[in-house]
């Protein structure tokens, strides 16, 4: 009789003279074959799921896609299999790539045997998270916090203020100070520092 047990009740199995067989090592995801053809629905529906979690940070739907096929992919991937499985332009492509090499979801690994570049993820998606809040929205509140200040000086420096347009202003530097406050804690939940 075969069981297949968990690595404590192997043992157990196996001293009272069941035949006991490991589970199969997963694959080595560098040794599965290319894929060149289109996407299947399941792979569609998988990569579409990474393409509304990127758009929630405002980046081309590209992005998403080309994360969420090196994702399901499991090995490195040349440029040119971005393109033909996800149809899209090399132009997009490139973009794509670039933006999320920057974010550090995404780097290029070498591939025996294979001179061309190849890609590989960080296979966890808060990388992504992690990377926007570092590129993307740390410099932008720093931006706001500069022109916030700005606008408060040349508020200060004029006659007459419209008292609506002035707790505006206040308004908005509360909610930039909340932001900043807010960040570290998003970061931390994502395991960056900022």
């Amino acid at each position: 009789m075969r069981v297949a047990l968990f690595p404590a009740r192997r043992k157990a199995a196996a001293a009272n003279g069941h035949h006991v067989h490991a589970p199969a090592p997963p694959p080595n995801p560098a040794e599965r074959p290319l894929v060149s053809r289109a996407l299947n629905a399941s792979e569609r529906e998988l990569v579409d799921w990474f393409v509304d979690f990127t758009a929630l940070m405002g980046v081309p739907a590209s992005v998403g896609e080309i994360y969420g096929l090196l994702y399901l992919s499991g090995r490195p991937l040349p440029f040119e299999n971005f393109v033909e499985r996800l149809g899209i332009s090399k132009g997009s492509a490139s973009q794509g790539l670039k933006f999320l090499r920057g974010l550090g979801a995404v780097r290029v690994v070498s591939v025996p045997s294979d001179r061309r570049e190849f890609y590989e993820a960080e296979i966890s998606p808060t990388r992504l998270v992690a990377g926007f809040l570092k590129e993307k929205v740390q410099p932008r509140l720093k931006e706001s916090d500069e022109r916030l200040a700005r606008l408060k000086k040349s508020l200060q420096e004029m006659e007459e203020v419209d008292p609506l347009f002035a707790d505006r202003v206040h308004r908005l530097h509360v909610w930039s100070q909340r932001a900043r406050q807010f960040l570290p804690v998003v970061a931390g939940l994502v395991k960056i520092r900022t």
